[in-house]
C-alpha cells in the first residue's frame, strides 16, 4: 500500500489517459489509466527513476517500455480522477493482466524541454544513400555539433564547467581515447540544447529536419563550406600536421609521456595556431589551449579531431549526397 499524489497529466483525451504521481519521499511513479472503477478511474502505477523520465520526455521510450522493461517492484493500484494535487492510496499487485498494459507506441508528445537557442536547420539530400551512410552521417553531425557546442560556449555556466573538465582529464592520445572524448562530451550537453532528427524525408531529392543550437549550426555549415572551397588550406595542414606528430612519435602520446623541450613547446603553438586557422577557427586558438590545460600537443590533436568530422560531412557535400546543409528551414 502505498500513500500518492497526483503531480501532473501527461497524456489525455477526454479522460485523464497518463499521470505522473509521487510519493511525499519524492519517488515517482508513472500512471496508465486501464478502465473505469466505482469511485473514479481506475490506474496503475508503475514507480519511474528520474532518468527514465526524462527519456520519455524526450520521446526516447515509449510508455509501454517504461511500465514494463523498466518497471521494478510491485505495480500501485488505485481509483483516481486524475486532477493534479489529489491525494490517494493504493493496493500492491506483483503482476498485470496483458489486456491492460498500453499499445506499442504510445509515446508523450510535447513535455521534451526545449532551448530557446534551438532552430530548425535543414539538410537537402540526394543521390542512393544506404544505412551506413544514415550512421556516419548522423554521427559526424553529433560529434561536430558536439565540439562547436563547446567553442562556442553555447551552454550555461554549470555545462560550461563540466564541459572543460572533460577537455582538461581527457589524455588524447588518439584513437579510442577521441572517440571516447566526443562520446562523453555529447552527453554532457543538456538534453534541450542536443541535436535532434525532427523529420526525414527520402524520395530524391529529399531533406533532413534537424532541430539544434542555430549558432552552432550556422558555424559548422560555415567551417565544412570552408573545407569544400577551392585551394582550400584545411587539408593539406591537417595532413603536414598528422605526418609531423606521426614523424616525432607523438600521436599515441600526451605531453606526459615526451619530456618536451622549451623549443618544442614553441613549435607546437605555432602548429596549433596554423591548424586552428586553416580550419577556420582561428578566434578560438586560445579557448582551446585552455581547454587543453595549456598543452599544446592535446590542443592540436583536438583540433586534428574536429577536422576528421568535419571531413567527413565535407564530403557528402561534396558529393552531392547532402546540399545546402544546414541552411535555415
Amino acid at each position: 500500500m502505498a500513500n500518492l499524489i497526483i503531480e501532473k497529466i501527461l497524456l489525455s483525451y477526454e479522460v485523464p489517459l497518463i499521470a505522473l504521481a509521487r510519493k511525499k519521499n519524492g519517488d515517482r511513479y508513472l500512471g496508465v489509466n486501464y478502465e473505469e472503477g466505482e469511485k473514479a478511474f481506475k490506474f496503475y502505477f508503475s514507480k519511474i527513476k528520474i532518468e527514465h523520465l526524462k527519456s520519455l520526455y524526450a520521446e526516447k521510450i515509449d510508455v509501454h517500455y517504461a511500465v514494463t522493461k523498466l518497471h521494478t517492484g510491485k505495480y500501485e493500484l488505485g481509483e483516481v480522477w486524475g486532477t493534479v494535487g489529489e491525494e490517494f492510496k493504493t493496493k500492491g499487485s506483483a503482476e498485470l493482466p496483458a489486456d491492460v498494459l498500453p499499445e506499442p507506441g504510445m509515446f508523450i508528445p510535447g513535455h521534451a524541454p526545449e532551448s530557446l537557442s534551438s532552430d530548425f536547420k535543414v539538410v537537402n539530400i540526394d543521390g542512393q544513400w544506404e544505412i551506413s551512410d544514415l550512421k556516419t552521417f548522423s554521427d559526424s553531425v553529433q560529434d561536430c555539433y558536439s565540439f562547436g557546442f563547446a567553442l562556442l560556449g553555447a551552454a550555461g555556466r554549470a555545462t560550461t564547467k563540466k564541459i572543460a573538465s572533460l577537455f582538461h582529464k581527457h589524455p588524447w592520445r588518439g584513437g579510442f581515447s577521441s572517440v571516447n572524448f566526443f562520446r562523453e562530451l555529447y552527453h554532457n550537453i543538456p538534453n534541450e540544447d542536443r541535436a535532434g532528427i525532427r523529420q526525414i524525408t527520402y524520395a530524391s531529392p529529399g531533406e533532413i529536419k534537424f532541430l539544434m543550437n542555430g549558432d552552432v549550426a550556422d558555424s559548422i555549415r560555415e567551417l565544412v563550406n570552408l573545407i569544400n572551397e577551392k585551394d582550400s588550406p584545411s587539408l593539406e595542414i591537417y595532413k603536414t600536421t598528422y605526418r609531423h606528430l606521426q614523424d616525432m612519435g607523438w600521436l599515441g602520446k600526451t605531453a606526459s609521456d615526451i619530456n618536451l623541450s622549451a623549443e618544442d613547446v614553441e613549435h607546437l603553438n605555432e602548429v596549433l595556431t596554423i591548424s586552428c586557422d586553416a580550419i577556420g577557427i582561428g578566434g578560438s586558438t586560445e579557448y582551446i589551449l585552455a581547454l587543453a590545460g595549456g598543452d599544446p600537443l592535446s590542443g592540436i590533436k583536438m583540433v586534428l579531431a574536429y577536422h576528421r568530422r568535419l571531413q567527413a560531412l565535407a564530403d557528402y557535400v561534396a558529393t552531392g549526397k547532402a546540399q545546402d546543409i544546414f541552411h535555415d528551414a
